[in-house]
């Protein structure tokens, strides 16, 4: 289940960066970095050593190529959604790398939780755009997302708060 989640954010991640790249004009980063993108989904498939250096070279590079599509004069839009994809993508990476026998319900646990921590930063990324004036939204789902990602932070301070109040010896 990791591993698909992890595929399909390198190929969504791929297709908002090429989308990005390919709108500012930088067609050579967009092939390059969709090649990438494409090379991070069969990582698994890599020996060791280039899986170990591929996976967080990835997400540098990812990271670069966002920020010059945008200083290049691309799409902020497409830079926050590439970059949600990339950090779910590494992440889930790394889950399945230290644990990679892990059990459906903690594997399912897991999404849940990063996947509520995506919504979180996806959505204060594309609130700032949107507070910017570069992103406009119908005052329905600007308040139903306002909603969401209210609950969403509720969710993970109440998770929190358990654990951080328990006493230590």
């Amino acid at each position: 289940m990791i591993l698909w989640v992890r595929r399909g954010a390198a190929v969504w991640s791929g297709i908002f960066l090429m989308a990005l790249l390919f709108s500012s004009g930088i067609q050579w980063g967009g092939m390059a970095g969709g090649i990438l993108n494409l090379a991070w989904t069969m990582a698994e498939k890599f020996p060791s050593s280039l899986r170990r250096f591929l996976l967080p070279s990835a997400l540098v590079i990812n990271t670069i190529f966002s920020a010059y599509g945008v200083l290049s004069g691309g799409p902020v839009t497409w830079a926050v959604l590439a970059a949600g994809g990339s950090l779910l993508s590494w992440n889930a990476g790394l889950f399945s790398q230290r644990w990679p026998e892990a059990s459906r319900p903690v594997q399912s646990r897991y999404l849940k939780r990063i996947g509520m921590v995506v919504a979180l930063g996806l959505g204060a990324g594309l609130s700032a755009l949107a507070f910017q004036g570069n992103l406009s939204l119908p005052f329905p789902l600007a308040l139903w997302a306002m909603l969401v990602a209210g609950v969403l932070f509720l969710c993970l301070i109440s998770q929190a708060l358990p654990k951080a109040t328990r006493k230590f010896p």
